[in-house]
C-alpha cells in the first residue's frame, strides 16, 4: 500500500514537470525545431536519467521494469552522442524517430503485459502506434516539417506518458475498493 502511494506520488510529480515542460515545448516550438539537435539531445539525457533514477529507488522493493534501466542507459548515450558530436538536421530527425521508435515499442509491450485498467492503456498504446507511424515518416523525409509534427506528438505524449501510469494506479485502486 505505501509503495502504491509513492508510485502515486512520482507519477503525480512526473505530471505536474512534464506538464510544464509540454507548456515551454508549445511556446517554444519554433525556436526548438531550428535547435533541434540540443533539444532532443537534452530531452534524452532528461528521460534517460528518469528511466535510471526510478528504476535505482524503486527497485530496493520491487523492480517495475527489468528492462527499462537499460533504455535509461541508451538514452544517456544517444543524448550524450546528439550533443557532443556535430550533425545535420537530417541525422537528427532520423535518430529522434529511431529513439521514439524504441520508446513507443516498449510501452506497446508494457500495455500488454501490465494491463491493470482498459482505459488508459488503450489511450497509450493508440498514442504509442501514432508516434510510431510518424516516426517512421520523420526517418523517411527527416525534415522541419515532419520535424514539426514530430514535436506536437511530443506535447501529447509529455501529458500521457504520466498520467497513463497514474490513472492505472487510481483506477487499480478504486476497482480494488468496490471488490
Amino acid at each position: 500500500m505505501n509503495e502504491e502511494k509513492s508510485h502515486v506520488k512520482y507519477y503525480l510529480v512526473k505530471l505536474g514537470v512534464f506538464a510544464v515542460l509540454a507548456i515551454l515545448v508549445f511556446f517554444f516550438r519554433e525556436a526548438l525545431v531550428e535547435n533541434l539537435k540540443y533539444f532532443i539531445g537534452g530531452l534524452m539525457l532528461l528521460y534517460g536519467l528518469e528511466e535510471i533514477l526510478f528504476e535505482v529507488i524503486y527497485s530496493r522493493h520491487h523492480i517495475l521494469h527489468q528492462s527499462k534501466i537499460y533504455l535509461g542507459f541508451i538514452e544517456l548515450l544517444l543524448g550524450a552522442v546528439m550533443l557532443s558530436v556535430p550533425m545535420a538536421y537530417e541525422s537528427v530527425c532520423i535518430i529522434w524517430a529511431t529513439w521514439s521508435i524504441l520508446r513507443e515499442a516498449y510501452e506497446i509491450k508494457e500495455v500488454f503485459c501490465e494491463l491493470k485498467c482498459l482505459a488508459p492503456r488503450v489511450l497509450s498504446a493508440t498514442e504509442s502506434a501514432v508516434i510510431i507511424v510518424f516516426s517512421i515518416m520523420l526517418i523517411i523525409e527527416p525534415g522541419e516539417h515532419h520535424a514539426m509534427i514530430h514535436l506536437y506528438l511530443l506535447l501529447a505524449e509529455l501529458i500521457i506518458s504520466p498520467l497513463t501510469p497514474l490513472l492505472d494506479e487510481l483506477l487499480a485502486k478504486r476497482k480494488e475498493k468496490k471488490e
